[in-house]
């Protein structure tokens, strides 16, 4: 019996002197929060002593630990990294906060610069990179993505037109900008900008509709202010857009805003909706789960009216000759018979701003298979309806209205029901060899369908007169893209004992394009009056696709290309990129990049690239024809005839073909103190064989322009695509970022600048089928048309802006300031004149207040153009510059925004 006992006593000395000494250790707890400023953080990651945890919706966490010290690190998406290190005390209760900082308030971290994928520092890339956060977004009060975009970036230039808003990057064209939608390409609009007005922005380019993406799923945008085509392919002349998209999760994220005109007027609502889910995989740890997030948004506008009240003639038209005091009778007679049939000259106003109602719906996330696989998706939906007003018809205009239908004239009035939809879906992961790669594939659809209401086909008013219809459908325009990209990417460092980083991708890519025109009613286009003097066709057709305009239309574009970043030390690196692309419809191109960054301190460093690069003409460019609205009150019909036609072959014109761009740049990077940053680039990107949409040819004027149109005889007006000029763009951008804290004040403050000018160079492309080839050259590509390249938009764009938060408190205050401007107008009515117009610069400011009551809402009020600036009115007709104005035209705008986070 002892010897047992001894035994047993033996045995526990000796599990006491080699246990480990945690057994006795008495665990604690330790609780947390995890936030930003007054907002809780969910979804925050946690990483202590080998467990990872997720942070519930009110951004708190809990683990149990041993007492020590421990090293904890805590990530959150679009945050700076915490790690620090923290003591825990036997048996007390140990309770933390951590305060996460905003990537805005400091330097981004971009992966765009190269197709690479390794994220680097916005001053240490190659090249000049943009990334604007969500919250910056948001600091605009502006109420939609694209102007958003317009008050955060100096190169960036957008105008609200009827159907949508087309933007410019570095005073290029809208279609020199590539637009990307989670690193992929975004298709573009199937309407083409006509020029109709004439001076729209971007005459005769393809538009992508930035706002058909739900802004509240925004994480933030990168733009890379450089020359791309080496790596992205076609568009990517002035430079690449990519929309990066929230991934977080665990919360309800909700935003309401509301506003109107300082005038009473243009009430807009938007109501975004955000909400991310964990999509978990127990066979994987916490920090390696899926995810799904869905967004939906919904916008209103009502229309504004800033255009001059009509003081001319309505019912009678001046006769040559005639004396003043005639004159004065003639318009007190027309006046009182305004007044007699019960009008008034503000029905006559044409609105400034359109009615228009936006919805969409997003869906974005990825699920990991395992430990080397994942797969992600993402899936939009957007309607657009935007009713608009045209020019009134008056009724002395007899040869538009048919007076049994519309004896006081009237307002036409367009129905444009917009769809956009798009869908990518994908497999990435990695080789035991470490390679990663990447299986994707997209779909996207633009559908833009045109009614025009209270209107007529003014020759039919002899064959039904009363009868005749008094709305019409225009037609449909299609624009499908479908891509396929496979790339491999691979870290090479390893192989260089390190000594050296080196990355380099492989990839393909295959794209299916499609455009389709979808004949409208046949009242909608035809003239049955033959020879009379009646006009054909819908009042307005502008959009009006014939039976002789409908087309289905298909192309193909394969490419591979290659990148390799080479970064030999801590101060040298080098970025190189090619792509080869084969297009079905003109052939194939080769374009290169070189870019190289020097940095000769942790607070120095100089960049450059050089490049060559190309755009393929467009789909709607090469296809599109159709009638143009009416040029004033002449009765003249314009129709633009695609670059297949008999016409075009007719006039010697050739197929389109590829424009080819030579880019430039260099610039320096500064970190002038740890709160001071500064970027300086200047560009020159050269443009040869650039598309353009042509002047307007007059049959009336040109014998051999009439004997080509010999089977038109209702076809006064002829315009048309073609590679026709070259050009040069010069440019210089600036930024200067500071962010301090003082005394819990935390100020940040911008200051970014561009500069850019604009040369035509070589000699305009003619044709040897017109005799009176100078005429033919000012017509092409004549006074209007190289005013409006060189200076329809503003030459300068300064932003100043300044931020402070102090703990429930934000305020916000910017001025941003928009180069001069100038119109070239030749007009025919009463006599053929040219108008050169001058447009002064202005400085718009805006202002707002935030206060965060709670940690789940903040409110804020606001007010842009505080100061109710104006544009200058056109000196020809008194309204509004119909150029660009890319702040308007309707003053100032005040604001309520409430946003939740629950």
């Amino acid at each position: 019996m002892r010897m047992k006992l001894s035994y047993r006593i033996a045995f526990a000395i000796i599990l006491i002197l080699f246990a480990d000494k945690t057994l006795f250790a008495q665990s604690s707890m330790l609780t947390g929060t995890v936030r930003s400023g007054t907002e809780t953080l969910p979804s925050a990651t946690v990483s202590i002593a080998g467990q990872t945890i997720i942070t519930n919706h009110k951004g708190q966490f809990s683990v149990s630990l041993n007492p020590g010290t421990y090293i904890t690190v805590i990530t959150h998406v679009g945050y700076k990294k915490i790690e620090t290190s923290i003591t825990i005390a036997a048996g007390k209760k140990n309770n933390v906060e951590y305060n996460m900082i905003p990537n805005d308030l400091l330097e981004e971290l971009t992966i765009m610069g190269s197709k690479t994928g390794r994220e680097r520092s916005n001053l240490s890339t190659a090249v000049p990179v943009d990334v604007i956060s969500s919250s910056r977004l948001m600091q605009t009060g502006q109420p939609i993505l694209i102007q958003m975009l317009n008050y955060s970036l100096p190169s960036f230039n957008a105008e609200r037109q009827r159907y949508d808003e087309p933007v410019t990057y570095r005073g290029m064209d809208p279609n020199h900008l590539l637009i990307l939608l989670n690193n992929t390409r975004y298709h573009n609009s199937a309407w083409i900008n006509n020029g109709t007005p004439k001076s729209n922005l971007g005459r005769g380019s393809v538009i992508n509709d930035l706002n058909s993406i739900p802004s509240i799923a925004i994480d933030k945008v990168e733009v890379l202010r450089d020359g791309a085509s080496a790596q992205y392919g076609s568009d990517a002349i002035a430079g690449v857009l990519n929309l990066r998209l929230k991934e977080s999760t665990g919360r309800l994220l909700v935003n309401a805003n509301i506003g109107q005109f300082y005038a009473g007027d243009g009430f807009k609502s938007w109501l975004g909706i955000y909400r991310g889910f964990r999509l978990n995989n127990k066979n994987l740890s916490a920090d390696k789960q899926g995810f799904i997030s869905f967004a939906a948004e919904f916008r209103t506008q009502e229309p504004t009216t800033r255009n001059n009240e009509y003081t001319g003639l309505v019912y009678e038209n001046y006769l040559p000759g005639m004396s003043h005091d005639d004159s004065v009778i003639l318009k007190a007679k027309d006046d009182s018979q305004i007044i007699a049939n019960g009008l008034n000259r503000k029905d006559f106003t044409r609105n400034s701003e359109k009615v228009k109602v936006i919805s969409g719906l997003l869906v974005n996330g990825s699920y990991p298979i395992n430990n080397r696989l994942k797969s992600f998706w993402t899936g939009t939906i957007n309607y657009k309806n935007a009713p608009s007003s045209g020019s009134y018809r008056y009724p002395k205009g007899t040869a538009q209205v048919n007076k049994f239908l519309y004896p006081n004239g009237f307002k036409p009035y367009y129905k444009t029901i917009i769809w956009d939809a798009t869908l990518i879906a994908g497999i990435k992961g990695i080789t035991k060899n470490d390679w990663n790669w990447e299986l994707g594939s997209s779909f996207g659809n633009n559908t833009n369908s045109n009614d025009v209401y209270n209107s007529n086909n003014a020759s039919q008013q002899n064959t039904l007169g009363p009868a005749a219809p008094t709305s019409f459908y225009l037609g449909t325009m299609v624009y499908n893209l479908f891509t396929n990209n496979i790339s491999f990417t691979k870290d090479l460092s390893h192989k260089n004992n390190n000594e050296w980083s080196s990355k380099i991708i492989i990839g393909a890519e295959w794209r299916l394009e499609n455009y389709k025109l979808k004949e409208g009613d046949e009242a909608a286009t035809m003239d049955y009056d033959g020879a009379g003097p009646k006009q054909g066709g819908s009042q307005p057709s502008s959009g009006s696709i014939s039976s002789g305009d409908a087309i289905n239309k298909n192309r193909t574009a394969s490419s591979v290309y290659v990148n390799l970043e080479l970064e030999p030390n801590d101060h040298l690196l080098i970025d190189m990129a090619g792509r080869y692309e084969y297009y079905s419809d003109f052939g194939s191109n080769l374009a290169g990049k070189l870019a190289i960054r020097y940095k000769f301190s942790p607070k120095f460093s100089i960049r450059g690239s050089v490049s060559n690069g190309y755009r393929a003409p467009a789909l709607q460019q090469r296809y599109f024809s159709g009638l143009q609205n009416f040029r004033g009150n002449t009765g003249q019909t314009v129709r633009v005839f695609n670059n297949e036609s008999n016409i075009t072959r007719a006039l010697h014109i050739p197929s389109l073909t590829a424009e080819r761009a030579l880019n430039l740049s260099a610039g320096l990077t500064s970190r002038l103190s740890p709160s001071l940053s500064f970027t300086l680039d200047g560009y020159m990107i050269q443009l040869k064989n650039r598309i353009i949409i042509s002047g307007i040819f007059d049959r009336t004027k040109d014998p051999q322009i009439n004997d080509i149109l010999v089977d038109y005889p209702n076809i006064d007006l002829v315009q048309f695509y073609t590679n026709a000029i070259n050009t040069r763009t010069y440019g210089i951008d600036a930024v200067l970022n500071g962010n301090w804290t003082i005394q819990k004040i935390n100020i940040g403050l911008t200051l970014a600048a561009n500069i850019n000018r604009h040369a035509v160079f070589g000699a305009i492309k003619t044709t040897d089928v017109v005799t009176d080839i100078s005429n033919y050259t000012k017509i092409l590509f004549g006074v209007e048309e190289i005013t409006t390249l060189k200076r329809d938009q503003p030459g300068e764009k300064v932003i100043l802006s300044a931020v402070v938060n102090k703990g429930k408190f934000g305020f916000v205050l910017r001025n941003t300031f928009f180069g001069s401007t100038e119109s070239t107008t030749i007009v025919t009515n009463p006599v053929v004149d040219t108008v050169f117009e001058f447009f002064s610069s202005r400085i718009l400011t805006d202002c707002s207040i935030s206060y965060a009551p709670k940690h789940w809402i903040t409110i804020t009020v606001g007010a842009n153009n505080i100061f109710d600036i104006y544009p200058d009115r056109q000196i020809r007709n008194g309204e509004y510059s119909g150029g660009s104005i890319p702040y308007g035209a309707n003053g100032g705008y005040y604001y309520l925004n409430m946003r939740f986070n629950f």
